[in-house]
């Protein structure tokens, strides 16, 4: 029970910062569609993200052989030399990263527009490989807030206040990009300081060379596996970028930003989840880590159905708050949201692979995954435009977390469902009929009033009804805490008990 409270408490905080870096890397999508020339978000949007992808798979896996190897290490009370092996983890990092930002500058010219903006973008890569795998190894440590002040919050804040003060000074899309750029540079620098407060104390025992060989074998398949990882998130994106352009290519980046925003608790789960997964399953701990595995998957499902009900119900006007020619793209945004909470509900399989060393059937499902959705991608886009990319996209993700969850309970015998999943379906049933009367009493409003309406109907209905749809245990735990915070004392009943 200690390791699901720590695992819910840790997350329950992660998802209020969370929020906080979800509104602003919203408010940079959103100063960027207001105030650049039509198309300049596209532009932006397929720059920032082709270095963001660079970065995942440069850093050569060193990120979550920081996690694996800090959290197995500080199980086993044998962390001494943990300090030496992240430093040299990093430089790989770094090293491989400069290489790739090279290449991809080198290789720009072949992107016709997006030449000038993707060259400037591949300056951030060696920085974001270096504050994500410092920022892994505090993780390994347990330990979420250094993500979530560094990588959550602090680097899209950093950006919104670069590229708005660049802006207001005359610049335009090359000025956000260069921003972006700037806002790695401090995030690298600041998780490396968290990294190395947090690890003080643990010794400063020289890594051998076999603990870094080691780290590098389980972090080569993770490169290519990284890579297509974040490619299936954003190859949509860019195949549209071949079929269509202006205010269509703009309508679907907001598109693709809005339905990621439902991964906001299994994100911030899997990033937790993840050092318990290497740790218990290094000490052979099965049963807990099927246990924990249970509960961490229905609590990101339980957070994010009514998110979900509530977007797709309101997909129109949750585009608009970034443009109001943006609308079109409710179509596809449903389409989008279908996918990702197929991701949601089959949990952290990806991590569970991976934590347990199993790097290489990573990599072979996210390359298949890839070729299915650049596959169905490319003559959807031709005949249908942006609502066949969506299909493509959605049907690519849901496919390969569920052939992940087949491996996951033939690897290491755990799969993360029990008969109280059907219990949401009370909750989730109220929040679509309550946000759907509200949408439909404030139709023809403004836009921000009808999502917010819509939004406040859907989760009060659901917020009030989840309590009976929780196990025993966990409703006694939500009365408890809801008494501990109104202050309200226990009432004896006649027999000595409290109710």
């Amino acid at each position: 029970m200690s390791d699901h409270r720590t695992l819910l408490h840790g997350t329950a905080l992660n998802v209020v910062g969370l929020g906080a870096g979800v509104v602003a890397a919203f408010g940079v999508q959103i100063l960027l569609g207001r105030t650049l020339p039509v198309g300049g978000l596209g532009l932006v949007t397929v720059a920032v993200q082709v270095a963001f992808v660079a970065a995942a798979g440069s850093r050569f896996g060193m990120d979550m052989a920081a996690v694996r190897e800090v959290a197995i290490a500080q199980g086993a009370d044998a962390a001494s030399h943990v300090r030496s092996l992240v430093d040299r983890a990093v430089g790989v990092a770094f090293a491989i990263s400069v290489l790739v930002a090279v290449a991809i500058a080198a290789a720009s010219p072949l992107l016709g527009d997006n030449q000038t903006t993707v060259a400037l973008a591949a300056v951030s890569i060696p920085f974001a490989a270096v504050a994500n795998t410092y920022l892994g190894a505090t993780r390994g440590l347990k330990s979420m807030a250094p993500t979530l002040w560094v990588f959550w919050i602090g680097q899209p804040v950093a950006w919104i206040a670069v590229a708005g003060a660049a802006i207001a000074l005359g610049g335009g899309t090359w000025a956000a990009v260069i921003a972006y750029d700037v806002s790695w540079i401090v995030a690298a620098v600041a998780a490396r300081a968290m990294w190395r407060r947090r690890s003080a104390g643990m010794g400063d025992e020289p890594a051998t060379r076999d603990e870094l060989v080691q780290a590098l074998r389980f972090g080569a398949p993770r490169a290519p596996s990284a890579l297509l990882a974040q490619a299936l998130f954003w190859a949509d994106l860019w195949v549209l970028d071949a079929f269509a352009s202006g205010n269509t290519l703009d309508t679907y980046a907001a598109v693709g930003r809005i339905s990621q925003v439902i991964l906001l608790f299994l994100t911030s789960l899997n990033l937790l989840f993840s050092p318990f997964a290497a740790d218990l399953h290094a000490r052979g701990h099965r049963t807990q880590l099927d246990a924990l595995f249970k509960s961490a998957t229905r609590w990101a499902l339980t957070a994010t159905a009514p998110v979900v009900i509530v977007l797709s119900i309101a997909a129109a006007q949750a585009l608009q708050a970034f443009n109001p020619a943006f609308s079109d793209g409710a179509t596809a945004l449903r389409i989008l949201l279908i996918g990702q909470l197929i991701n949601v509900a089959t949990g952290s399989v990806g991590f569970v692979l991976i934590m347990v060393g199993r790097t290489g059937v990573d990599l072979i499902d996210n390359i298949l995954a890839t070729v299915i959705l650049v596959g169905m991608a490319i003559p959807l886009a031709s005949s249908y435009g942006m609502n066949g990319v969506a299909v493509a996209s959605a049907v690519s993700l849901a496919g390969v977390n569920m052939v992940r969850l087949l491996q996951v309970r033939h690897i290491v015998h755990i799969q993360p469902y029990t008969r109280s999943y059907l219990h949401l379906v009370v909750p989730a049933a109220a929040c679509a009929a309550a946000a759907l009367a509200a949408h439909q009493l404030l139709a023809g409003r403004s836009w921000w009033l009808v999502l917010f309406a819509t939004g406040a109907a859907g989760f009060a209905a659901y917020i009030v009804l989840l309590p009976m749809s929780l196990p025993a245990g966990e409703r006694e735990e939500v009365y408890r805490r809801t008494r501990r915070i109104t202050k309200r004392p226990n009432v004896e009943d006649t027999s000595g008990g409290s109710v």
